[in-house]
């Protein structure tokens, strides 16, 4: 890819040719990614999610088993299907939702590495790539206190399900689909679906492929051209978050949107407190591809798939919260930027070091957490706040099922002794 970009002439069509071809083969390395982990990884996801023991847990919980996988959408997908099967509570359910915003956010610091050999390019990739994931770390654990002590987001969810129960499934689907999976999917087939050999292929494509990416931007990119991305995409925030949102409707993959602005920070067009209203619009529209799936499952009304909407909900409440509340403030919205910083200056110091901070952050540290607090006892967490009166008609219709129970048994019992007579 390197090859092809410095082959090209300077006119602005092979530039953009060369833009396009790099594009698609780091959208494929990306699709592969996933493939990969989830080749190599996907059993182990959901039995991880299927035993959630308490909120610490599944928060954690969510965390792997999205770095697992590669994708907070399959990770909200699932545990919206296992909540729909009843195998987790949707209580259960709500600590591993707001995991799985978190662990999402390792595909774009995997990518800040094909930057290594450039120091400040590098540097600034780093920091943008971890915008985000101190964003969803604060967010995430503030949340998940006011979680367990107000059931905030459980009381917001279940309203906005109340709406949309009934409302009918809608399908989106990703034009990127059409170009991206056949390629990956060809790949994977010659691999004879091994996933070692698929990530190992992966990560070289995602490499040569940003190589490529980097080249071609830094061809077509003049100062012309920076200006008006700073100004009609980035020239506000509500721009910024919009286009993000949009985005990733659009190719239905956070990963994506989120991955593909890394090489733009670190040419040094975007600044990374520019992008992260992006960063947050994206992060609003990966919780459209769990509550799409959990629409369906819901249409008829039925109990378990009332309650996969719900949790499906929890994950776009809890965007919108965060944003809401975090975002205005410019203490707390600076705040995931100096710290993405901090880290950056840590790891590029020794830049063999940032795979060591990705492995102990996204890997080292969910495991160790799961491992260490899988014992602890927070039941009450999970039993639903019922108001009084609720629970009285509760009680009532119990009382009257085991009083039609009981009669049934007499009844019955004194037909057997007719017979017998």
């Amino acid at each position: 890819m390197e090859r092809l970009t410095r082959a090209l002439p300077s006119g602005g069509i092979w530039n953009i040719a060369g833009l396009i071809l790099a594009l698609i083969l780091f959208f494929t390395s990306l699709d592969l990614l996933g493939e990969a982990f989830e080749l190599i990884g996907d059993d182990a996801a959901e039995t991880l999610l299927a035993s959630t023991a308490n909120p610490i847990t599944g928060f954690f919980t969510g965390i792997l088993a999205t770095t697992l996988v590669q994708s907070s959408s399959t990770t909200t997908s699932l545990t919206v299907a296992l909540v729909a099967a009843g195998t987790i509570t949707p209580q259960a359910a709500i600590p591993v939702m707001l995991g799985a915003n978190i662990g999402t956010s390792v595909t774009n610091t995997i990518v800040a590495l094909g930057h290594f050999r450039n120091k400040e390019e590098f540097k600034r990739a780093f920091t943008g790539s971890m915008v985000l994931d101190f964003f969803n770390i604060i967010a995430a654990v503030l949340f998940l206190v006011i979680e367990i002590f107000t059931r905030l987001l459980s009381w917001s969810a279940t309203g906005l399900t109340n709406v949309l129960v009934g409302g009918g499934a809608i399908e989106l689907f990703s034009p990127l689909d059409y170009i991206v999976e056949p390629i990956a999917d060809f790949i994977v087939g010659l691999t004879q679906e091994t996933g070692w050999i698929v990530l190992i292929i992966a990560f070289a494509l995602l490499y040569f492929s940003l190589r490529g990416l980097v080249k071609a931007l830094k061809a077509i990119l003049d100062e012309n051209l920076q200006e008006k991305i700073k100004k009609y995409l980035f020239g506000s925030w509500w721009q910024a978050m919009g286009f993000g949102l949009l985005i990733t409707v659009a190719v239905q993959s956070s990963s994506i949107t989120t991955s593909v602005i890394v090489p733009i920070i670190a040419l040094g067009i975007v600044a990374a407190m520019q992008a992260l209203p992006y960063f947050l619009g994206a992060n609003i529209g990966t919780s459209t591809t769990a509550l799409l799936a959990a629409l369906s499952l819901a249409t008829d009304g039925g109990a378990e798939g009332v309650a996969s909407l719900t949790v499906a909900m929890v994950h776009m409440v809890f965007d919108l919260y965060a944003i809401a509340l975090l975002y205005p403030i410019k203490y707390t919205r600076r705040l995931p930027v100096w710290l993405a910083e901090k880290s950056a200056d840590f790891v590029t110091a020794g830049r063999v070091a940032a795979i060591g901070y990705i492995a102990a952050i996204f890997y080292l540290l969910p495991f160790g957490a799961i491992w260490l607090t899988q014992d602890w006892e927070v039941a009450e967490f999970y039993e639903p706040i019922v108001p009084p009166e609720v629970e009285q008609l509760r009680q009532e219709a119990q009382d009257g099922e085991s009083e039609q129970a009981q009669d049934a048994e007499v009844a019955s019992e004194d037909e057997a002794s007719s017979d017998s007579e």
